[in-house]
């Protein structure tokens, strides 16, 4: 007599060697691409992270963003303002020295053409 689990056991398909080899090689080849992703992204040597802003007035806007410094070097990090159609109307450049440690929170003016809705960090390099 046979039972109800026995009936789907029996009812269940087989999964072939050749399927879970490829379903093996798919979770490696899934590894191996997040560890690609992670080591290049350690080797950063400056990364940042936006904090906040601060409207001062039609023509001025603050930035407020943290700077992680990984090799002895100082950074320059590129601010920009944007207007509430995402056009940049004001940038300025921040020179971050690492004498001043590797992680700093900074408030930096931008000045602007016209009245911006935010500020950003573009983007942070290393000084060579």
């Amino acid at each position: 007599m046979s039972t109800p689990d026995d009936e789907l056991a029996d009812a269940r398909p087989r999964v072939s060697r050749r399927a879970k080899a490829w379903g093996w090689a798919g979770v490696a080849l899934l590894v191996v691409i997040a560890s690609v992703f992670g080591w290049q992204a350690a080797q950063q040597p400056v990364r940042w992270k936006d904090v906040g802003f601060a409207i001062e007035s039609a023509t001025a806007v603050t930035a407020t963003f943290d700077v992680y410094i990984y090799k002895e070097t100082d950074a320059i990090c590129h601010l920009r303002a944007l207007n509430k159609s995402y056009a940049e109307v004001g940038v300025t450049d921040v020179r971050v020295l690492f004498s001043d440690g590797a992680q700093q929170r900074i408030t930096a003016p931008i000045v602007t053409t016209e009245l911006a809705t935010t500020a950003v960090v573009k983007y942070c390099e290393p000084v060579d």
